[in-house]
């Protein structure tokens, strides 16, 4: 799935959760408020994109690239985010286990994590 359909899947409101998006280019797509569980997201480009609001629960996000993202109250229990990078990306009210950032690449105000 390109990154258009996968925009408008979230814009009609079909699930999405449990999707292989592994590698796939999805710089800037708006998934505000998604159901992502499940996703493997692993090695893909998030840059730019709109996560608030959405359910990452038990995501593969290593190696993404997270950079300038919205995670604002995003809950990503269980997700993996080793390696990944979360440069600049707004992380306010998310809930991300500081044990999941091991090795990641973080940088900009605060990291806010439980």
């Amino acid at each position: 799935m390109d990154a258009n359909a996968v925009q408008q899947a979230v814009r009609d409101g079909k699930s999405i959760a449990g999707q292989d998006f592994s590698g796939a280019d999805l710089r800037g797509v708006d998934f505000s408020g998604a159901d992502l569980t499940g996703c493997n997201f692993k090695e893909a480009n998030l840059s730019g994109s709109n996560l608030s609001n959405c359910k990452l629960l038990k995501c593969d996000l290593r190696l993404a690239d997270l950079s300038q993202s919205n995670l604002m109250d995003a809950d990503l229990t269980g997700a993996k985010l080793r390696r990944a990078n979360l440069a600049n990306s707004i992380r306010l009210g998310a809930t991300i286990k500081a044990s999941a950032l091991k090795g990641a690449y973080i940088t900009g105000p605060t990291a806010y994590v439980d």
